[in-house]
């Protein structure tokens, strides 16, 4: 790659309610001074946390209270990384795993636990007590690893998740795996943890992430910048290094709204739509309730991956992504609420943070372009699901269905090879559509404040949302949403005149 030029800039963040100087303190003095459970027997912690879709992400056994990740960022890529992990043991642990892909572990701790184990299996990292005890009750695991990262091997993306090398720039794009590839973690959405960050890179090179900027040091061999993060997934921490110009900044109505652009970026003029950010959080907050966090904003990378993600806070772009305008930013903002503030328990429902966030941004479609504009994505969308469009194109209706269903499981029924299908963003946006129609404005957007309010810093699945769809709407209101992701055939859409073939 080449090589980055330092340029200094000057770095200004903000978001969370916690008090800084409370949160740098992560690693309490009574967890590193526990010692070893008497309990003669424990059990081993499971790879796997049980997701159904990808069995082997994320560990059990234990739930992560804090990651506190110091890491040193050479102009090469290489990483120097110390991670004190807090966590709390959800039986008698003789063994546990933490994900870690293509970095080297160089030592293993835990604070009145000698007899400390540890080996490296693919991508796990298996930390053992030889026999000699369990843990019982909070400890801090203290781990010392190095080398250059990688992406880790895709699996379900069409790219491989995790570091990525941009144009004089690092940066993490890790959905749905891919925190493993810098940071050893328990990568798997349902263990969120609150996060803090530390980056020492060369003079000039910044080092941006999300939450709260909570200092930045200089020394003589360059820069520390240390971010705070509240109850975060691993694949949602952003994270980039590079040479960056705030290019916006402004406080509006409690929320900080800031984006970064790669220096080499700064002057782009597609860069001006991201001054709609307020006005999107504005209206999104009037259907779905309070926006979630202190900060908005972006940070754009310059690199050619087309798409863009909902990193926490500040939603990562690439300079192909940024410039979809106003559709994306509010997609990635909707993100916010659904999919970040709202996590998921498994990632077969993705349809709910990928289909609400499409519905989203219709309907920011619908305020900024018209109705006719919202209409026309709805049925241009329903035809392609439902087989219409192929029929227009010559073929029979049993064709065109069994095609479509190939080509576009329900949206609750994601392959693991193919997670992020359309169905999943648009047949899923379309579901919530369905329920508008049937239900009318006041009462769709009642249940979307009841679910924002309800899960908000929680997770959440299908059969949840469902089971308030019903308890709000009705019976008939959570038949429809569940025939329109999980039904193989799309339903018909009566206030368009719409059917499927045949």
């Amino acid at each position: 790659m080449n090589k980055l030029v330092p340029v200094l800039v000057l770095v200004v963040a903000c978001t969370a309610a916690t008090d800084p100087e409370d949160r740098v303190s992560t690693v309490p003095d009574a967890a590193v001074e526990r010692t070893a459970s008497t309990v003669p027997d424990g059990d081993p912690g499971g790879v796997g946390i049980g997701d159904r879709l990808y069995p082997t992400l994320g560990n059990s056994g234990y739930d992560v209270d804090v990651y506190d990740f110091s890491l040193t960022v050479t102009l090469d890529g290489e990483v120097s990384g110390r991670a004190q992990i807090l966590l709390t043991p959800t039986k008698h642990l003789s063994q546990f795993n933490l994900d870690l892909s293509g970095l080297t572990v160089e030592d293993v701790t835990i604070a009145g636990f000698p007899g400390v184990m540890w080996q490296q299996e693919d991508r796990e990292l298996v930390v053992d007590l030889a026999g000699t005890a369990v843990i019982s009750s909070q400890v801090t695991v203290d781990i010392r690893y190095s080398g250059v990262p990688e992406p880790v091997p895709a699996s379900a993306v069409p790219f491989e998740p995790g570091w990525q090398v941009g144009a004089e720039s690092f940066y993490l794009f890790s959905q749905p795996d891919g925190a493993s590839s810098l940071f050893p973690v328990n990568d798997h959405p349902l263990d969120r943890a609150d996060v803090v960050l530390r980056v020492s890179v060369p003079g000039g090179v910044e080092g941006v992430s999300g939450g709260e900027l909570v200092s930045m040091t200089s020394t003589a061999d360059g820069d520390t910048f240390t971010w705070s993060m509240d109850a975060v997934a691993p694949y949602l921490v952003p994270l980039a290094i590079g040479q960056f110009d705030v290019i916006l900044d402004e406080t509006r109505n409690g929320v900080r709204y800031d984006v970064w652009a790669a220096t080499s970026l700064a002057e782009d003029p597609r860069f001006a739509a991201f001054e709609i950010m307020p006005d999107v959080i504005r209206f999104f907050e009037e259907r779905f309730g309070p926006y979630p966090f202190d900060r908005a904003g972006a940070l754009i990378v310059d690199d050619d991956l087309a798409a863009a993600l909902e990193t926490q806070t500040i939603p990562t772009y690439t300079s192909v992504s940024a410039g979809w305008g106003d559709i994306v930013i509010a997609h990635e903002l909707a993100h916010q609420w659904f999919g970040d503030a709202i996590a998921l328990s498994q990632w077969d429902d993705i349809w709910l943070n990928e289909g609400f966030a499409t519905f989203a941004h219709w309907l920011w479609l619908e305020e900024s372009q018209g109705r006719d504009r919202y209409v026309s994505e709805i049925t241009a969308k329903y035809r392609r699901f439902s087989g219409l469009g192929l029929v227009d194109g010559g073929a029979s209706p049993d064709d065109a269905v069994r095609r479509v269903t190939d080509a576009f499981p329900p949206p609750d029924d994601p392959r693991a090879a193919d997670l992020f299908n359309a169905s999943v963003y648009e047949r899923g946006g379309l579901a919530l559509a369905a329920l508008r129609d049937e239900v009318g404005d006041e009462r769709l957007f009642a249940l979307m404040r009841a679910y924002t309010a309800r899960f908000s810093g929680r997770t959440v699945d299908t059969e949840a949302f469902i089971e308030l769809v019903g308890e709000e709407l009705g019976a008939s209101a959570a038949d429809l949403i569940r025939a329109w992701v999980q039904d193989p055939i799309v339903p018909p859409l009566p206030s368009l005149g719409l059917q499927p073939p045949g």
